[in-house]
């Protein structure tokens, strides 16, 4: 009688043990980076996409934000500027203006930034490219499923 009543005590316990571990929501860490300082700058090139051809475009790249816009000022109007999900962006800016940076790069030393709302990264690295500093960016199209390659001169 003592045994199975302690075997009771201790199943209750560790079942409510359980329920109680369950019941409680899970906060995993969040945890946000900035744009590498390598990265960060105006860029110049040309953006090509399999619809469009070769579109100049101009990006500057601060420390939590990605200015994505057109080369000529007349059609700098239509620019976006995306922002890294930090707790200051994410009370007031859309879901879809909100990306995540990588916390390193990868072994071939490109930074995936990732718009929250696409799940369709975009690879950048720094590097000489005809003799200038550049920012090589590569993505695969969703389009056509091919990978597309752009370099971006340092203004």
């Amino acid at each position: 009688m003592k045994f199975s009543k302690t075997l009771s005590v201790v199943a209750v316990t560790l079942g409510v043990g359980i329920i109680a571990t369950e019941a409680q929501p899970v906060h995993a860490k969040t945890t946000t980076h900035a744009i590498p300082k390598t990265l960060q700058g105006t860029w110049l090139g040309n953006y090509h996409d399999d619809l469009f051809g070769n579109v100049p475009v101009k990006y500057r790249l601060t420390k939590y934000s990605f200015r994505q816009g057109s080369s000529k000022a007349s059609e700098n109007a239509d620019a976006r500027t995306y922002y890294v999900n930090i707790k200051k962006y994410r009370a007031t800016k859309a879901k879809s203006f909100l990306f995540k940076v990588a916390n390193k790069a990868n072994q071939h030393g490109y930074w995936k930034l990732t718009l929250l709302s696409e799940n369709q990264p975009v690879y950048l690295k720094h590097v000489k490219h005809n003799g200038k500093t550049a920012l090589k960016m590569y993505y695969k199209s969703s389009d056509t499923n091919k990978v597309q390659t752009s370099y971006f001169y340092h203004q």
